[in-house]
């Protein structure tokens, strides 16, 4: 399990204090990778409130009303409103709830967090397949595609169906973003604690075994498949060209 605080430090919580590294001390192409998923959570609710501030008639779907009081109630994050302030990362983005209220956010808590959202997310795509009849035979499989949007596989019957319903409705399209970024996060950091027990024992075998983490080009992809009552994220490790 990983924590890190409001410094930026990233730590294993459960190595001697000998044993925390900084994000600034690993390598480049590896920190790049690392945070990626938590400013791709972050970007997009970011430009989504620069437009809502150059735009006061930018509306709000009744579905995205919707899940931002969802949101403020489970996480007591309050929506960002035109020409508030940006809020600092751990006050605005459910992601980074500290439960324990100990200064630190660890990938145990980021697990419980992403557990909430999607029960939130479930809610409001359950309720929207209903009315729209829209079935989960054959399963329904959800990722973010290059362009930030949620896409659904070739060849679903509802495809553009359910592809317009999320990212029509742009709270809903960022909550799954951020629960997807979350698990990506969360199974990065996990392979860097292997990574660091493995460097205290060997160095040198560390490197060789994990260099795929320094190349620049791996990382996770979470997809969400719903076939019938079982909703399961699945997220595996890949690498771009």
């Amino acid at each position: 399990m990983y924590s890190f605080g409001v410094t930026g430090r990233l730590s294993s919580s459960i190595a001697p204090a000998s044993r925390q590294v900084l994000l600034e001390d690993t390598p480049r192409s590896f920190e790049a990778e690392l945070t990626a998923a938590l400013q791709s959570e972050s970007a997009e609710p970011d430009a989504a409130a620069e437009q809502e501030s150059e735009s006061p008639l930018r509306k709000l779907s009744a579905v995205d009303k919707a899940v931002q009081r969802d949101i403020q109630e489970a996480f007591g994050i309050e929506p960002h409103k035109p020409g508030e302030p940006l809020r600092p990362l751990l006050g605005s983005i459910w992601t980074l709830r500290d439960n324990d209220k100990n200064g630190a956010i660890s990938t145990d808590e980021m697990e419980a967090n992403a557990a909430v959202a999607s029960d939130i997310f479930k809610k409001h795509l359950t309720k929207f397949m209903f009315n729209e009849n829209v079935s989960s035979q054959p399963p329904i499989e959800l990722s973010i595609g290059g362009n930030g949007m949620v896409r659904v596989q070739e060849g679903h019957p509802d495809k553009e169906k359910i592809e317009n319903f999320i990212n029509g409705n742009s709270e809903l399209r960022n909550l799954y973003a951020g629960i997807s970024s979350t698990h990506d996060f969360v199974a990065l950091a996990e392979e860097s604690l292997r990574f660091q027990k493995r460097y205290a024992v060997d160095p040198k075998a560390a490197v060789a075994e994990f260099s795929h983490l320094f190349s620049g080009h791996y990382g996770y992809t979470t997809r969400l498949t719903i076939d019938g009552e079982n909703w399961n994220y699945q997220t595996t490790s890949s690498f771009s060209v």
